[in-house]
């Protein structure tokens, strides 16, 4: 009897990439969110710094695990040196459109609970969706 993650594997398998990048990217953004409120401690107004600390390293910790379940799962590609490479430097475009657009809502919307930050921070990921998939798509995992 196949596992879980086999099962889940077929399904993924059988999607249209962008559907398999969504659901790959769900993965990720709950690594991301997790990292990212465990470092903030429940500090709904963290310093600039802080904040940015705990975006960068949810953001990494997510970027890792997006490249491990999309390679395998979304773009069917293998893994290598070079993917690696091309991926990490999407990831750094994401991860600056991320944090750009994360302290530009910040200062626009003045958030002062957790809930109003992640709120923020969802935006941001937002921000970066577009530009990591088409860089992923065309560039990281090209054929």
């Amino acid at each position: 009897m196949p596992s879980s993650l086999e099962l889940l594997g077929r399904r993924l398998r059988d999607a249209p990439s962008f559907i398999r990048f969504a659901l790959v990217g769900g993965s990720a953004t709950v690594v991301d969110f997790t990292f990212f409120n465990i470092i903030l401690g429940g500090r709904g107004d963290p310093t600039t710094f802080h904040l940015l600390v705990a975006a960068t390293t949810g953001f990494s910790f997510a970027t890792y695990t997006s490249y491990q379940l999309n390679s395998r799962f979304t773009f069917h590609a293998a893994r290598s040196p070079s993917a690696l490479g091309r991926y990490v430097g999407i990831a750094l475009g994401g991860l600056l459109i991320h944090n750009a657009t994360l302290l530009f809502l910040r200062g626009q919307l003045d958030p002062s609970t957790v809930i109003e930050l992640n709120a923020v921070k969802f935006g941001a990921l937002g921000a970066s969706l577009i530009w990591n998939y088409l860089g992923y798509r065309h560039i990281a995992f090209r054929a």
